[in-house]
């Protein structure tokens, strides 16, 4: 029984899972509230995934693609069995029997439409006669070593460096930058486009201890801010080829604050870097973009809502990032679908700035000690977790990330599993040191859409 508060149409989204895919949100269609008889869920999840993949086949067709007799084929199943479903909902077993093989077939279908819709952009963007400038590179959170090091080659140009508050400031005043320093040095050895940032998140694992002693004090946390940024810029100026000031101060921040504090202190950040001379490109992302904490009552700003004041404020901004740290655990977002992403980065492009994206996702389900978002279960979870599933993720959303018009980068989140790192199990090495299976996915996928730049 769900309460609602609306008084329209709702649409319902549901975890789904299966012993053999990778976990996925799907969707009913519209919902009438004031339906007198009870909606039988899988019976409207079928309903909702198959107009979604006739949906998808006509615009192919209307947009002269081909598709595989083998896809005409499962819509005519799926269809065929949907019907089927909706007549015999009397008897309930054999209606969700027929309801599950049409949400089988949908899926299926929809599956092999993801690479007819990746084609198609691909082949656009390529029509346009100009050779694209897209940055494809990690990020780096831990001291470089040999194993990563081996990582940061073609068909990667760009890298990611985080200079971790905890770590650069540990005592008020005092800046400890060696680390860095080193990693951006390494990184320029390589030939490499730099990044630095996020430079400021306020989570759990970049916040200094003493911040917490201004938790109640937005000002003199203001002021901690400015000064933690002037330092940063004293010393890096010049050195960098873009500056990622801020990341996921939308959502959960170890510090407590109101939502319109959250926003203050965003513009803040970029003033305090500003006010320095600095000119050089300046990016910010946002955690959970499809606004799952929206469900908490004390949340009325979207994420794209964040971005959008920034834009109207003009406050210098060149890049907006979407955080897809994949999960089904807090502050993970759960697991989508290429057309999920799809759908999300043509809502962002409204905005007019070009997008960036931030990318992990799980290996294992096991407990990871050096986590520090680890949901410590002694069980495994309903979700199929493995390397396996981290593979099959990359290799379904990356494509629609490549070959998407407004997207001018990407970063995995996270390298090795071996150091201190936010999200369990999401590195590219194991605590080994050893590459997982999807580093050989995510260098054949870039390959196949930036054959120029290898």
């Amino acid at each position: 029984m769900l309460e609602v508060l609306e008084s329209d149409g709702v649409k319902i989204k549901v975890p789904y899972r299966t012993a053999t895919r990778t976990p996925i949100l799907l969707s009913t269609c519209s919902l009438r509230i004031d339906n007198k008889a009870p909606y039988d869920l899988l019976l409207e999840l079928a309903r909702g995934t198959l107009f979604r993949f006739r949906t998808l086949c006509n615009a192919c067709l209307d947009a002269d693609l081909d598709l595989l007799d083998l896809t005409l084929a499962l819509l005519r199943d799926a269809t065929d069995n949907f019907a089927r479903a909706a007549v015999t909902k009397d008897h309930p077993e054999d209606a969700d029997k027929l309801a599950l093989k049409s949400l089988g077939d949908a899926l299926e279908g929809i599956s092999q439409l993801e690479h007819v819709y990746s084609a198609a952009s691909h082949l656009a963007i390529k029509k346009q006669g100009q050779q694209r400038a897209f940055l494809r590179g990690m990020a780096l959170n831990e001291p470089m070593s040999p194993d990563i090091k081996s990582l940061l080659t073609a068909p990667l140009n760009a890298a990611l460096v985080e200079p971790n508050w905890k770590h650069c400031e540990p005592e008020i005043g005092h800046h400890d930058w060696q680390q860095v320093d080193q990693t951006l040095e390494s990184i320029r050895q390589e030939g490499l486009s730099t990044i630095l940032g996020p430079l400021f998140s306020l989570d759990r694992f970049t916040t200094p201890d003493w911040l917490y002693l201004w938790e109640n004090d937005f000002a003199e946390l203001l002021n901690a801010v400015q000064r933690y940024a002037v330092e940063l810029v004293q010393h890096f100026r010049n050195r960098v080829d873009l500056w990622y000031c801020a990341a996921g101060l939308n959502d959960q921040t170890a510090v407590a604050m109101k939502e319109e504090q959250r926003l203050q202190l965003l513009i803040h950040i970029i003033h305090s870097l500003r006010s320095t001379g600095l000119r050089a490109p300046l990016l910010v992302s946002f955690a959970k973009p499809w606004g799952e904490y929206m469900t908490s009552r004390d949340r009325e700003l979207a994420p794209i809502h964040f971005a959008e004041e920034l834009v109207r404020a003009r406050v210098g901004i060149t890049g907006i990032g979407l955080e897809f740290n994949f999960g089904e655990h807090t502050p993970a977002t759960y697991y989508r679908g290429y057309f999920d992403v799809e759908d999300l980065l043509d809502y962002w492009s409204l905005l007019g700035v070009p997008l960036f994206v931030t990318l992990s996702a799980p290996s294992s389900w096991r407990p990871d000690p050096e986590a520090i978002y680890d949901a410590n279960r002694q069980e495994e979870p309903l979700e199929r977790i493995s390397r396996r599933t981290q593979r099959e993720l990359v290799e379904h959303i990356l494509p629609a990330i490549l070959t998407h018009p407004q997207v001018q980068g990407v970063f995995w989140t996270q390298v090795s599993d071996a150091q201190p790192h936010r999200f369990p199990h999401a590195g590219l090495l194991d605590p080994r040191g050893r590459p997982k299976s999807s580093v050989t996915k995510m260098t054949e996928i870039i390959r196949t859409y930036f054959p120029e730049n290898i």
